[in-house]
């Protein structure tokens, strides 16, 4: 379930990408505050998503991948 809300953020995130994108395209004003709060909406968004990610690894939600730091030797 968790999964599932992270892939919505990271899917809000990239269209309020695309959304600044057509902010910078268009130019003047008008662009200009589009590309401002496209910016906002990914910052905060990121934030959010990296407190969801933090709050599930510590609640056990979601686990890290092992990773085997000592490699055999021959």
């Amino acid at each position: 379930m968790v999964e599932f809300f992270i892939f919505i953020f990271i899917v809000v995130i990239l269209v309020a990408l695309g959304w600044g994108l057509l902010g910078m395209l268009k130019g003047g004003k008008s662009g200009s505050d589009k590309m401002f709060k496209s910016l906002v909406t990914r910052v905060v968004l990121s934030v959010i998503l990296f407190a969801l990610v933090m709050f599930a690894a510590y609640m056990g939600w979601i686990e890290p991948n092992n990773v085997i730091l000592d490699a055999p030797t021959q």
